[in-house]
């Protein structure tokens, strides 16, 4: 199997999977929409399923982006959208590790406090950089009343289930380390964020750079190894994503497309994973791979 071939396969995986998903995700709108009664903040969810949903989504159009683009051509900032799929998982993962609904409930409350915390961070910027005027104070006006409608509601309705709403959770890279270990845990977070999404002296090296020649390779059409290697992460982590929120989201027959799309996925992303790192590894043991 040619290196271009090994990544079209790879590709068309996940567009599979991401096809085969639209249908689901349709409905599962559908549902929300008849299962969110809770009164709360427009547009905010009110349920620990109304907050998987919108986890999920997020996730599915980063997947989607990832997709696109490195089947287009090898593009470092397409690492971007794999970490925010990796966060979004770890995140769903802190919500979901307790099985009991009640310790559920409190940490989704504690995501909806999260928006009035970065709500109150804005404020207090817009307030310090922004010069005195009505438009300023009416604007913070809004921030802060928006701000009070989610803390309120989050402890209305914490009161009205008899939960405490939970401790902050752990920053990003944390919850990678502690919820994403078969998948490099801290690592995979300093890698994506080195090659993909911090600028500095080292990201193009750390994509583009050719370990046995020490040549960057800017050849955005081909690398095709690269990009098989990176849309096999992609895809392993949101299969991933995908298994863990299809109960709690009511997927039928998810199974069955899960398990399809396992037994797709796992030989070529497994030679992809070799392909790509073999120059490192030669370089480590001293021995140039042949060309």
């Amino acid at each position: 199997m040619t290196d271009k071939y090994l990544q079209q396969a790879i590709h068309d995986v996940g567009g599979r999977l991401i096809n085969s998903l639209a249908p689901i995700v349709q409905q599962t709108f559908a549902d929300d929409a008849r299962s969110e009664t809770t009164p709360f903040v427009q547009s905010m969810p009110t349920s620990v399923r109304g907050h998987v949903l919108m986890l999920f989504m997020q996730a599915y159009d980063a997947f989607g982006l990832v997709l696109r683009t490195l089947n287009y051509q090898a593009h470092a900032a397409a690492l971007g959208p794999i970490r925010s799929i990796a966060e979004t998982l770890a995140l769903t993962k802190w919500l979901l590790e307790r099985s009991n609904p009640d310790e559920r409930l409190a940490r989704s409350l504690r995501l909806g406090l999260d928006q009035a915390d970065e709500l109150d961070k804005q404020r207090r910027a817009m307030e310090r950089i922004v010069a005195d005027s009505p438009e300023r104070m009416q604007l913070s006006r809004i921030l802060s009343d928006t701000e009070q409608k989610l803390r309120d509601a989050a402890a209305d309705q914490a009161s009205r289930n008899g939960v405490e709403i939970a401790e902050s959770h752990d920053r990003a890279s944390r919850l990678m380390e502690q919820y994403l270990p078969e998948h490099g845990g801290y690592l995979l977070y300093s890698l994506l964020s080195s090659a993909g999404v911090h600028s500095g002296a080292m990201r193009n090296k750390f994509f583009y750079g050719q370990p046995d020649t020490g040549v960057l390779d800017f050849d955005f059409k081909a690398m095709f190894t690269v990009r098989a290697y990176w849309i096999g992460v992609a895809t392993d982590v949101y299969l991933e994503f995908c298994d863990l929120v299809a109960g709690i989201l009511g997927w039928r027959n998810w199974q069955d497309l899960s398990e399809r799309t396992h037994g797709q996925l796992e030989p070529l992303a497994r030679e992809a994973t070799t392909r790509f790192f073999r120059p490192f590894l030669g370089v480590a043991s001293g021995i140039v791979p042949p060309e």
